[in-house]
């Protein structure tokens, strides 16, 4: 069941257009990210949904019900901010318990339900503590417990995570998650990080210049981007200008190679480019033999983090980023003459990013 729906929704600052003719359904019960860099629109889009800002044109609809001229605070849906917006003179237990308070909850209510998502947050033994008593983890988890302590029918993330260090971080992505499915909760959330996206969302809607490029399941987002703008922002990807004729791909050095038959160029020849992860290179010794798609290359780069090896090929007229491991790739080490094999299935033709 569709439990928002967006229509035409264009927000205009003076002549220049922050949202452009919007238009989305975010299904019940699902966490939706909104996914792309600095200034695309996406936290524009977000507080129109939330009430906080006007939209120029178009539509909010929740639930069958249009929202588009109703203030923010009675359209029932929790958030929570980037500076998680805490205060800091009450404890713990106040800070989950004012929206209860604003909605004039009786105190006796007020107390259980605090204690249910004290414990929910695995923080009851915190509750008289003063938010700046609390590590950045734990105020994440204080800010989600006050944003869902009225039982909002949405919630609604704006890069919530974007102060915790790395570790914190990557575990909160995993705590929020399991915490959205377990409640049930239909949730928005804003990030411009990519794997953050990957690892939390059903949906990922891949924002650019404030329209959508493309919305769809993270690995089908990852596998099947429809544009050079995509497959540039999810993930790592070696993305190389090509020309195209019948089933042979033109490379920068000159070299050609196969993709699979049922492939079809995107676009004019000036408007193709060729896509393969760095995942699916195979790296082979200079000895080995040569198989279909080939190329011969030296290793410049070599970033070895243990459990994996990420090595950049300099292979005549462009490079390639190949992602192994020490088993598949042993003595990978700078100067070393290398085949780089690019697999027809993995090799996905795309559009060049245009303007717009």
């Amino acid at each position: 069941m569709t439990h928002l729906t967006l229509q035409s929704i264009t927000k205009r600052f003076d002549t220049t257009y922050a949202v452009d003719h919007v238009d989305l359904s975010v299904p019940d019960g699902k966490l939706v990210c909104f996914l792309g860099p600095s200034g695309c629109g996406k936290t524009t889009l977000m507080r129109i949904i939330a009430g906080l800002e006007t939209a120029t044109a178009g539509t909010v609809t929740f639930a069958g019900r249009d929202l588009t001229q109703v203030p923010a605070n009675r359209r029932e849906f929790g958030m929570v901010f980037q500076s998680l917006a805490l205060f800091p003179h009450m404890t713990v237990a106040e800070n989950v318990a004012y929206p209860l308070r604003l909605r004039r909850v009786n105190r006796g209510a007020q107390v259980r339900r605090v204690a249910e998502l004290l414990e929910m947050i695995q923080l009851p033994h915190m509750a008289q503590r003063k938010v700046a008593q609390l590590s950045g983890g734990q105020r994440q988890r204080v800010a989600i417990a006050r944003a869902i302590a009225s039982s909002p029918k949405l919630l609604l993330l704006d890069e919530p995570l974007s102060a915790l260090d790395a570790k914190l971080r990557e575990a909160m992505q995993v705590e929020i998650r399991l915490l959205q499915q377990r409640l049930g909760i239909t949730t928005i959330m804003v990030t411009h990080d990519q794997r953050e996206a990957m690892t939390m969302a059903d949906e990922i809607v891949v924002m650019e210049k404030g329209r959508i490029a493309q919305v769809g399941k993270p690995l089908d987002i990852y596998r099947e981007p429809v544009n050079e703008f995509v497959a540039d922002f999810i993930g790592l990807g070696n993305i190389l200008p090509v020309t195209f004729d019948g089933g042979q791909i033109g490379l920068p050095g000159g070299q050609s190679i196969a993709v699979k038959p049922a492939m079809r160029a995107p676009g004019g020849p000036d408007d193709i480019r060729l896509l393969i992860r760095p995942e699916d290179v195979c790296v082979r010794p200079a000895t080995a033999t040569p198989g279909q798609n080939t190329l011969p290359g030296t290793v410049t780069f070599v970033r070895d983090v243990g459990a994996s090896i990420e090595a950049t090929i300099d292979c005549e007229g462009f490079t390639l980023t190949a992602a192994t491991t020490p088993r598949e790739t042993p003595g990978l080490h700078v100067g070393m003459r290398v085949l780089a094999e690019l697999p027809a299935h993995a090799c996905k033709l795309i559009a060049a990013c245009t303007a717009h």
